[in-house]
């Protein structure tokens, strides 16, 4: 039982006869002569033996019960953990990642060297945690919180539609946010960590659907028709993919100095390809057709897709990520072809699965589409390797595309 009462504490703090009053082990209150009275923990430091004195806090925010239990915490602490509050509170005054977004600002930096999507994931951290959480402590953030966001992303709130898949986006994300700040020695714990894809947007299965050869016809057909509504930069963008077998933004964001023209080939560099692999893309006669096309619809712009609109507000000087998924995805919305709805990612799948039926063994497809991993030396000749038998895959594909690209095969026939 402590030495001192909740009267006692108020006459010591009215009369102030001393600066130090005793309540036992190692509490006391202080009543300076200048300055709030307030409450401090004396102790002595396991490791060094130091004698040091913690200020708890002041006693208009600490009542003597409050004190004796958060004093109870710390010698609890000290005894078991070997902790120092001095010195665990300098950490924190020194941290300079406060708030969860000074954390973000520091790990998208190193994501930035890690990912080619690294501005997909910094847009999706701010729609949809950092006007939730983004200024709020680190130490004060817990799984509640993270809950509360992946459950509304999952079953959608204000204006927004149901998003599962975004949500298991946001909670893996977060986990390695949290991760980050852990090795960081900023946060204590991963409030993220308890939950997986059951607590978000469920088990989500691997989406990939190629379009059959009669689809491939058919999309081309229809897309040709309708230039007003589905542009000539859209449409060759969607050939391109299919014959350079590359992802969207490869392709959407490639500036011009990529490109090797005179020796038909595309020098697609490392920090633009999603896993880190540069790679010597054979460019095929009706793909270098495309690109010339192109070069002239681009006016000189140093990218191959410059952004449509001309403003100070434009997020990249190239066309946006979502500029040729919207487009598609009006035209399914309006069932407009006669087969199911299409990402544009699975126009590179379709080329995947051409590759197949041509003939051409899975490794060659998978090193023609910059998916195989192989080992530390074979990636650092991966740019050059196989390029003579990936152009003959590359020319085998365009043999067969560029027909129905330019209309000569259509999907009556």
């Amino acid at each position: 039982m402590g030495k001192l009462h909740d009267k006692t504490v108020k006459k010591l703090i009215k009369e102030k006869p001393s600066v130090r009053h005793a309540d036992g082990n190692g509490l006391y209150l202080m009543t300076p002569k200048r300055g709030d009275a307030y409450w401090m923990l004396r102790y002595t430091t396991p490791a060094t033996k130091l004698r040091r004195e913690y200020t708890i806090g002041k006693v208009d925010d600490w009542s003597l019960a409050d004190a004796r239990d958060e004093a109870a915490k710390l010698r609890l602490a000290i005894k078991r953990e070997g902790a120092d509050p001095v010195q665990e509170r300098q950490k924190v005054n020194q941290n300079p990642f406060k708030t969860l977004n000074d954390l973000y600002a520091d790990y998208h930096q190193l994501r930035q060297r890690e990912i080619a999507t690294h501005q997909k994931e910094k847009s999706l951290y701010d729609r949809e945690v950092a006007w939730r959480i983004g200024k709020v402590d680190l130490e004060r953030i817990r799984p509640v919180d993270v809950s509360e966001i992946l459950r509304d992303i999952a079953n959608g709130y204000d204006d927004n539609p149901p998003r599962p898949t975004i949500s298991n986006d946001v909670m893996r994300m977060l986990k390695r946010v949290f991760d980050h700040g852990m090795k960081l020695d900023v946060t204590r714990f991963n409030p993220a960590t308890p939950f997986r894809p059951r607590d978000a947007g469920g088990e989500e299965k691997a989406a990939n659907y190629p379009m059959t050869e009669f689809e491939v016809k058919e999309f081309f057909d229809k897309l040709r028709d309708i230039p007003a509504k589905f542009s000539r930069e859209n449409y060759l963008a969607c050939a391109l993919l299919i014959g350079t077998c590359t992802r969207k933004m490869e392709l959407l964001a490639a500036p011009w100095s990529e490109f090797d023209l005179d020796n038909k080939v595309w020098h697609l560099p490392a920090e633009r390809t999603k896993k880190r692999r540069a790679i010597d893309i054979p460019l095929t006669e009706p793909v270098m057709g495309w690109l010339e096309e192109l070069k002239v619809r681009s006016c000189g712009s140093e990218w191959v897709f410059p952004a449509r609109r001309i403003s100070k507000k434009a997020r990249t000087p190239h066309v946006c990520e979502n500029t040729l998924n919207h487009a598609l995805k009006k035209l399914f919305e309006e069932r407009f072809f006669s087969f199911d709805k299409r990402r544009v990612h699975d126009l590179r799948g379709t080329a995947r699965t051409m590759l197949g039926k041509l003939g051409f063994d899975d490794d060659l497809a998978k090193r023609c589409l910059n998916q195989q991993a192989g080992n530390r030396v074979d990636q650092i000749y991966n740019r050059h390797a196989y390029f003579e038998e990936r152009r003959a895959a590359h020319e085998a594909l365009c043999d067969w595309l560029a027909p129905i690209v330019i209309g000569e095969v259509s999907s009556g026939e």
